[in-house]
């Protein structure tokens, strides 16, 4: 009964669309790229990364759904990335999991079915991350990306000497003649790294088509402690859903980055 609850509850806000109406961005580089020696993965699936594959295990503090959150997972270390104004911090962490009212699913006066997840650290928390051999308390560096990198435009920067370059492929188009509102299709967002003189292009993420959402940088800086750049970002294609996906450079050998965890949960 519970799991018919959910599913009606999640279709109940579905819009049933197949391609998302995003407000285009301006102020960026437009790119056309024709040819890409990449480290590209797919052939013809149009969804990278596979959370399936991310073992790390991640949390947000928040009040989730009873199928979102293990209460085991409260017994690991977990290291948080927590924001202060405009810094940010690594820090060790105890996380509580404890029963809680979820607002979409609990119907009846004293059910608790969902879970609420919190940190001792009580900055606000972008992520919570289980412990790596690699993780180092202390502040972190950042960057300031764009949220959203549409099909044809780039972003190059530079962190910590290194250039970086975020570029998309994919078709978009205006949801009419006269809109400022875009639809994307058939996206590809990738990070360029020129390291020691070598060009590095990897694959971070590709969606077919999207649901009134777009893919969405939430962060930019060195978590794993390696002076390159480390990236979380929101891969969900669908309005209802937050995936936000941990990036991590260290781990990712002769590649500029590697997805390593996601945390997908589902809004009503």
């Amino acid at each position: 009964m519970f799991f018919l609850i959910v599913i009606f509850q999640f279709l109940s806000c579905n819009k049933f669309k197949t391609e998302t109406v995003i407000k285009s961005s301006a102020n960026k580089e437009s790119i056309k790229e024709s040819k890409l020696a990449v480290n590209d993965p797919l052939k013809d699936d149009f969804s990278f990364p596979v959370d399936s594959t991310l073992q790390v295990k991640m949390l947000q503090t928040h009040v989730f759904h009873d199928d979102e959150v293990d209460k085991k997972l409260e017994n690991k270390t977990w290291f948080g990335l927590f924001k202060n104004k405009e810094s940010y911090t690594l820090s060790e962490t105890k996380v509580s999991i404890k029963r809680a009212v979820d607002d979409i699913v609990d119907i009846n006066e004293g059910e608790e079915t969902g879970w609420e997840v919190s940190a001792s650290v009580k900055d606000t928390c972008v992520i919570l991350i289980e412990k790596l051999p690699y993780f180092v308390d202390g502040n972190i560096s950042s960057v300031k990306i764009p949220e959203n990198i549409y099909p044809e435009e780039s972003f190059k920067f530079n962190f910590k000497g290194i250039e970086y370059t975020l570029f998309a492929t994919g078709k978009k188009k205006k949801e009419e003649p006269d809109s400022d509102w875009i639809v994307v299709s058939n996206y590809k967002l990738y990070l360029t790294a020129i390291i020691d003189g070598k060009k590095t292009t990897e694959l971070l993420v590709a969606k077919k088509s999207f649901d009134e959402q777009m893919i969405r940088i939430i962060f930019g800086g060195d978590i794993d402690d390696d002076n390159k750049l480390d990236l979380i970002i929101d891969t969900a294609s669908h309005y209802n859903v937050s995936s936000p996906t941990l990036y991590l450079s260290k781990p990712g050998g002769k590649g500029v980055i590697k997805p390593m965890g996601v945390f997908t949960t589902v809004g009503c």
